[in-house]
């Protein structure tokens, strides 16, 4: 299975030292990857859940929607990761010798994040999510200089402390479980919980709810608990920063799903969790306001709009309606493909003026026409503006406010959306416009840098379209989260 496949190409990466042969062993892993991924995903959204073998590996739609957002993110990132790295080797940035153990550690935090969506067990993604963890942070701190050691060491220690909570809730699940199941893996199955989940000691279940979310909110990136975050995203190699933001939040943010189903079917009902999210949501909404108008650098721009958009599902999610559910469904599928192009082209943009900071970035239309119009997509795309699909997936989230009687909070979100949009415009216009720095006069680009806003082409194409599959696809997402099967 997939999984496999990561894990050997992780050691393949190691016997591999030539670059040709890293490229080649690289295309072959994803090809594999989305084969046997992509049959995965086609048996479990036909059956409407897959099990493989006794059924230690399960699927159903919701995992089926990660597994997508993985396999389409790893492939085009892996991809750029090719000439990106490579330039990176030419600047001296990094020994050669090192290329092989940056694709090695891509490997395996591809692998524990399969494990995360793969496993039925809540015990497991918790293993899985501290493996990413693990993984991350020395991709984090690949680099090796003293700003990059910093963020891993920061990352490293606040990620596990807020681990470490959601490893105390799984706990309190499992004592109040245990009397009902055993000792058993079966305690903490999320495919039979859903059983005895009205018989469930509510005390013990408010606590491990509480501390799973916590827990897991500290990964998620949700203020205020985002400190890692901005440090990490900027100081990480930029096919990182992308995985970090567009597959990474997401897992986190599948384990307190998983927990928000089980919990909706106990005494503590829809409300609890739900207004948790709402709360986190709306939290980390706000905050990000301030940030992202006062930011100086641009990677970390990116990295507090995730944290935005962390905060946008959380909102959609813990409304528990269909409506806003779906469309916190596929906005966590956009904002996948948008922040993963995001950081792929203000990587190769950093690339080419050698500066993170806004203020000497001027005039990349004129420097760099391709990189501005690619730009200008995901200036639109990131700040939901239609007929972008995170347009039509925010309007469904917001909306939920209204209908729910929450119109005071949906005021409010409208106006935050409406400042950090302010606040994006102020700060690409400054960098696409004006007069390039003398560093910047550099030969124009070649045209097949348009290649690389493919994710932004299909983010527009859902605005305006949404297939047929795409919509039982994501109708079967939002019965297993209301659901909780």
């Amino acid at each position: 299975m997939f999984i496999g496949v990561a894990v050997i190409a992780a050691v393949g990466m190691l016997f591999s030292a030539k670059d040709t042969y890293l490229r080649l062993l690289n295309s072959v892993a994803l090809v594999l990857l989305t084969l046997s991924g992509g049959w995965t995903i086609r048996q479990t959204l036909s059956q409407g859940s897959y099990a493989y073998g006794p059924g230690i590996l399960y699927w159903d739609a919701l995992s089926a929607l990660l597994l997508s957002v993985i396999i389409i993110i790893a492939v085009y990132v892996i991809i750029f990761s090719f000439g990106y790295m490579e330039e990176e080797v030419r600047e001296k940035k990094f020994p050669r010798t090192r290329l092989k153990w940056y694709y090695f550690w891509i490997w395996i935090f591809m692998a524990t994040m399969l494990l995360v969506i793969s496993t039925p067990n809540l015990g497991i993604i918790w293993v899985g999510i501290e493996g990413t963890t693990l993984a991350t942070t020395l991709l984090v701190g690949f680099y090796r200089n003293k700003q990059a050691i910093e963020a891993a060491w920061k990352y490293l220690i606040l990620c596990v402390v807020g681990i470490s909570f959601a490893l105390l809730g799984t706990m309190l699940l499992f004592a109040s479980v245990a009397p009902l199941l055993g000792q058993s893996l079966n305690a903490l199955d999320w495919r039979i919980l859903p059983g005895v989940a009205s018989q469930l000691d509510p005390t013990l279940l408010r606590l491990g709810v509480l501390f799973a979310i916590v827990g897991y909110g500290a990964k998620v990136g949700f203020a205020p608990m985002n400190a890692w975050l901005p440090d990490a995203h900027s100081q990480a190699p930029s096919p990182v920063s992308a995985l970090l933001s567009a597959v990474l939040l997401n897992c986190a943010l599948y384990a307190i799903l998983r927990w928000y189903s089980l919990a909706r079917l106990t005494s503590l009902g829809p409300d609890f969790v739900g207004t948790i999210l709402i709360s986190f949501g709306l939290l980390s909404l706000g905050l990000m306001v301030g940030f992202i108008l006062l930011q100086k650098d641009v990677k970390r721009l990116l990295a507090y709009s995730s944290v935005e958009h962390m905060g946008i599902l959380a909102i959609g999610f813990g409304l528990g309606t269909k409506e806003a559910v779906w469309g916190a469904s596929l906005h966590l599928l956009l904002h996948g493909l948008t922040k993963a192009n995001l950081f792929v082209i203000i990587g190769k943009l950093v690339q080419k003026t050698g500066t993170r900071e806004i203020s000497k970035i001027r005039g990349i239309f004129k420097a760099w026409p391709y990189t501005g119009l690619i730009m200008v997509l995901g200036l639109l795309s990131i700040t939901g503006t239609p007929p972008f699909g995170t347009f039509r997936s925010e309007v469904l989230i917001f909306s939920g406010l209204f209908k729910t009687g929450h119109p005071l909070l949906g005021f409010l979100s409208f106006l935050f959306l409406t400042v950090i949009f302010a606040g994006f415009l102020y700060h690409f216009l400054q960098m696409l416009y004006g007069a390039p720095h003398a560093d910047q006069q550099q030969p124009r680009e070649n045209v097949s840098t348009l290649a690389l806003a493919i994710p932004l082409l299909l983010v527009l194409f859902l605005g305006l379209f949404i297939p047929e599959g795409l919509n039982q696809a994501l109708n079967q997402v939002v019965n297993v989260i209301l659901g909780g099967v």
